[in-house]
């Protein structure tokens, strides 16, 4: 029992550590900081559950309302649970704990108990309000409250299972295939698109849903494992209820057989094919790029962190092609005298606002502030290797421009073609918004060299609260105003002939003069203050 209570001491310190400042923040103010943040998120999850709760038991959606509250707390912990595995499929202490006099059954338990715990969290976070308020405001039996409390603490064991398969089938491929880090990064990008497009919209879902308690019944049907733990809740029915606790005990028991069948230590392989192999070169920057490229899409909170303006600008973009004006509210509040200003304007003009749009996204889509902090102490190994020093600043800031620019030319085009744009205007378009994300990763390296961090505990230090990606995206919104000002002037002159083109061409100039001189930075400064660093 000692050594259990140990470890999970450890796994606490660990997470309280993720909160220190350069090992100068006190244990106790990191810990106050993680208290801090776990309240304004079990805050903000209650709200959300207690007012979407609150909305559909004024339409006589009691039972819906508790369905609801438990496919969102569902969501949230495989959110975590999925992030959590994906992070690293297996910890690099594993090796190192078996190696100790460490009974393996304390290791399983000490692991699965914080994932266990954190998702029974969230399930009564969202769960709770609800059957207060299904039984308070709606005047339903009390007995719902009791039974909803028993049963959620078991339906933390369906996603704590989804998320130990996730980490086994990572383990797997990361053993067989070159592919285990990417995979790793979509299905923590998956779900939190999931999360993100769900949990934030459940009270509008609950505002607009108009149906009767039959109707919702149909609803709740069409996902029978959460209908099943509905009902349990919601009228105690015996079949129900067995159904809900070969649900939730099956895969807690399979859980915990999964887990510790993954703690084999140190797998040796060897080979002994006699096979002829074929080995073949890259190029010196093709290698650096390779190396950059994995390195990025091997860590799920970089991707995390970094994602979020190409997924918003595809899915905003999308709906703008598919519906036009009427797909984004927000865009028929333009109007002039009752007149909707957006559908008479002339091509150069949605020229305009596209830039605007497009590069408002690429302006918070940048790699490149945290590529250098994220080596650690690692550096010395990209330093040591027969790759000259500014290849690999070009690698990093390639691939930060080939994360966002495929997207903004692919929006570009749709977008130029539903509203009527010209080919040259297209063009412009898209030269305008790639060179801007050149200038905006050029800008984040300067920065990230500028404010490299080596000796980080934990890489949210260097990916979330870096003081260099901080400035990057200060100085970034800066250089954004500064081109949206100059592309709303072009807007304001739409109809002066040739002057918005004008308009646009100087901003065209203005940036690419700008990356000339960010490079010319890095090629000198950089290089220089790459080649000191240590780790």
């Amino acid at each position: 029992m000692r050594t259990l209570l140990i470890l999970l001491r450890t796994n606490f310190l660990e997470l309280v550590g993720s909160f220190r400042k350069k090992g100068k923040t006190s244990v106790v103010v990191a810990a106050v900081s993680l208290i801090l943040v776990g309240l304004f998120l079990i805050g903000m999850f209650g709200i959300i559950g207690a007012s979407t709760a609150f909305i559909l038991v004024e339409k006589e959606l009691g039972e819906f309302a508790i369905y609801v509250s438990i496919g969102m707390g569902f969501i949230i912990a495989l959110m975590f649970g999925v992030t959590n595995s994906t992070r690293d499929a297996k910890g690099a202490d594993t090796d190192m704990l078996l190696a100790m006099p460490i009974p393996k059954s304390h290791i399983v338990i000490s692991k699965l108990l914080g994932m266990y715990l954190l998702d029974v969290l969230c399930s009564l976070v969202l769960l709770l309000p609800s059957l207060l308020i299904v039984v308070l405001a709606g005047g339903e039996s009390s007995m719902i409250l009791v039974r909803g409390i028993l049963f959620a603490l078991l339906i933390p064991a369906i996603p704590l299972f989804i998320s130990l398969i996730v980490s086994a089938l990572i383990t797997f491929l990361k053993r067989v295939t070159k592919f285990g880090s990417i995979f790793s990064t979509l299905v923590s990008l998956a779900v939190m698109l999931l999360y993100m497009f769900i949990v934030p919209n459940v009270t509008s879902y609950a505002e607009s849903l108009e149906v009767s308690p039959s109707e919702a019944l149909d609803i709740m049907k069409k996902i029978p494992p959460l209908y099943w733990i509905t009902e349990a809740i919601y009228s105690g029915d015996l079949i129900s209820v067995l159904l809900t606790l070969a649900m939730t005990l099956i895969p807690l028991a399979l859980a915990v057989y999964i887990h510790a069948r993954s703690l084999t230590g140190i797998q040796m392989h060897v080979d002994n094919s006699k096979k002829a192999r074929v080995y073949r070169s890259s190029s010196v920057r093709k290698a650096a790029f390779k190396m950059e490229f994995s390195r990025y899409f091997s860590s799920a909170n970089y991707v995390m962190n970094t994602i979020f303006g190409v997924a918003f600008l595809v899915i905003l973009s999308g709906i703008f092609v598919v519906k036009g004006i009427d797909g984004l509210s927000f865009l028929r509040e333009f109007t002039i005298n009752g007149e909707h200003v957006l559908e008479t304007l002339p091509s150069t003009a949605w020229v305009c606002i596209f830039t605007i749009f497009i590069n408002a996204f690429g302006s918070i889509t940048t790699t490149t502030p945290p590529s250098v902090s994220i080596e650690g102490k690692r550096i010395w190994i990209s330093k040591t290797l027969p790759i000259a020093t500014r290849d690999i600043l070009n690698a990093k800031i390639l691939v930060s421009v080939m994360i966002f620019a495929p997207f903004a030319i692919l929006c570009s085009i749709g977008l130029g073609i539903r509203c009527g744009c010209s080919i040259l205007d297209i063009l412009l378009l898209i030269v305008l918004t790639c060179v801007y994300q050149l200038l905006a990763s050029l800008v984040g390296m300067i920065f990230g060299l500028v404010f490299a961090k080596l000796d980080w505990k934990n890489e949210a230090q260097v990916i979330k609260s870096g003081f260099g990606v901080t400035i990057t995206m200060v100085v970034n919104m800066v250089l954004g105003f500064i081109t949206a000002a100059l592309a709303v002037i072009a807007l304001v002159l739409k109809d002066h002939g040739m002057i918005p083109y004008g308009i646009l061409l100087g901003e065209l100039v203005l940036i690419a003069g700008l990356c000339v001189g960010a490079y010319a930075i890095i090629t000198h400064y950089g290089v220089r203050k790459y080649e000191s660093l240590n780790g």
